[in-house]
């Protein structure tokens, strides 16, 4: 008996000794899997392990950053000037995104005082700015490019600011990247509109210099005029002026033409029709709500963008306001391609009597249907590219501030187009007004230990225990 009893015990011991060393093993390995597992996390791309839950999507990149950060071919490294501990988590978390989008990109922290030299080599950088950098080029953006204040709520007496930094960066990373430089001369001398703002930055963001021309005293379109811009003018060209305009676009130029229905002018008129375009008689008036602000005249159009590859800029949803505007017909014989870019919807009609109109009441004979508010036409053979918007007020700032910059931006994507360069447009600005949750670092450095580590040793020791009491029933 004794002896029995003791072969019992000794082959429980070795049962139990198993049963652990299993238990430790098994232990071992579910720790070293939440480890590596943690670490494979830790390697994935921000944009799969921090979502994005700002109310104003403050780290989601645009389709334009995207597309011109997946076609990069050269090495861009992005420099943060900032303090170890006081970095802009907003501005770092931005980073990361474009990092995640290219292998091409990538980015690291100068503490000033760590290299207390390293901002004397960029001109204008300072601590909180970021430097983009491709060889021996570069661009600095501020950090009051990033934030803009909002004037108008600062005259009230409030503080508001957008976080402008895509778009700031965007503009930096395309500025660095590119190669060309394109020269554009904007039309004088028929009381012309001057760009404002607005569009000026978006040519300067698209390598585009302007000067101002005036082909009577000039004599001649220059040579290096990569493109003209006709905005609005209140005379008409002469016939001279005409006839080099002709030229310039029979011997592949680019021009982009903005006219005011209410002024006659014969002769630009005939230069746009030797490129199969020519007005719809009167004043187009649209009926759907969806296509004039709300509680505006029903002539304010907000016309319908086109998918073209001429408006690959334009950011999806995006809107562009042509208050006052006519329609533009194509001929069906020319030999240039034509594309419409702004459509009115099908509810639309041309109020062809408007000068004596009182109301704008459609009448039995003026057209209906969905009419082209801007147009281009290419000439494959020649390289001629013409864009024209019958809208006097396409160009104003006033205008293009009513849609968050739509209007820049379609401008800026038909110069790129002309230039056969990657857009970048204009990216919309994103609103502070409205924190971001943010999480405090001890918080943070809390929820980490208790779910990487404490909940899964829990879990494994509870697992252990209950498997040892059922193998001891």
């Amino acid at each position: 008996m004794n002896l029995k009893a003791t072969w019992k015990k000794l082959h429980g011991s070795k049962k139990t000794f198993r049963n652990g060393l299993y238990a430790s093993a098994l232990t071992v390995v579910v720790l070293a899997a939440v480890v590596l597992l943690n670490l494979v996390i830790q390697a994935l791309p921000t944009k799969y392990t921090e979502l994005d839950i700002s109310t104003s999507s403050l780290f989601t990149l645009s389709d334009t950053s995207k597309n011109l950060l997946h076609e990069l071919q050269t090495d861009v490294t992005a420099y943060y000037l900032a303090v170890s501990g006081q970095e802009d988590t907003n501005i770092t978390r931005l980073l990361d995104r474009y990092a995640d989008e290219s292998s091409h990109f990538t980015w690291q922290q100068r503490d000033p005082v760590l290299y207390p030299t390293f901002a004397e080599k960029y001109e204008g950088a300072s601590t909180g700015c970021v430097v983009m950098t491709t060889g021996d080029r570069y661009d600095v953006v501020s950090y009051d490019e990033m934030y803009q204040i909002d004037m108008e709520a600062y005259y009230y007496g409030s503080e508001e600011y957008s976080f402008d930094a895509e778009n700031s960066l965007t503009a930096s990373l395309a500025n660095v990247i590119r190669t060309t430089s394109y020269q554009m001369y904007e039309l004088t001398g028929h009381g012309e509109t001057a760009l404002e703002s607005d569009f000026l930055e978006t040519l300067d963001n698209a390598g585009v210099t302007t000067e101002s021309l005036n082909l009577t005293t000039a004599g001649s379109i220059p040579e290096d005029a990569e493109s003209l811009v006709i905005n609005a003018p209140l005379a008409d060209v002469t016939q001279a002026e005409a006839e080099m305009l002709s030229s310039y676009v029979e011997n592949g130029g680019k021009l982009f033409v903005v006219t005011d229905f209410t002024v006659d002018t014969p002769n630009l008129d005939t230069v746009l029709a030797d490129c199969g375009m020519t007005r719809q008689a009167g004043l187009l008036v649209e009926t759907n709500g969806d296509n004039y602000p709300y509680g505006y005249p029903q002539t304010y159009l907000m016309p319908n963008v086109q998918s073209s590859e001429i408006l690959a800029g334009m950011t999806s949803g995006m809107r562009v306001y042509t208050p006052i505007a006519q329609g533009i017909v194509q001929a069906e014989d020319s030999e240039y391609t034509m594309t419409p870019l702004l459509m009115t919807s099908d509810a639309a009609y041309s109020l062809v009597d408007y000068q004596n109109a009182e109301t704008v009441e459609k009448s039995d004979t003026d057209p209906e249907g969905s009419f082209a508010v801007a147009m281009a036409a290419q000439n494959d053979t020649t390289g001629a590219k013409v864009v024209w918007v019958n809208c006097p007020n396409m160009l104003l700032s006033t205008a293009n501030q009513s849609v968050s910059g739509g209007n820049a931006q379609m401008f800026g994507s038909v110069v790129n187009w002309f230039n056969g360069e990657q857009t970048t447009a204009v990216i919309n600005s994103k609103s502070m007004s409205a924190a971001s949750l943010v999480v405090p670092n001890a918080a943070r450095i809390g929820l980490a230990l208790l779910f990487v580590f404490v909940l899964p040793i829990v879990c494994l020791i509870a697992g252990v225990v209950i498997c040892l009491i059922r193998r001891r029933r």
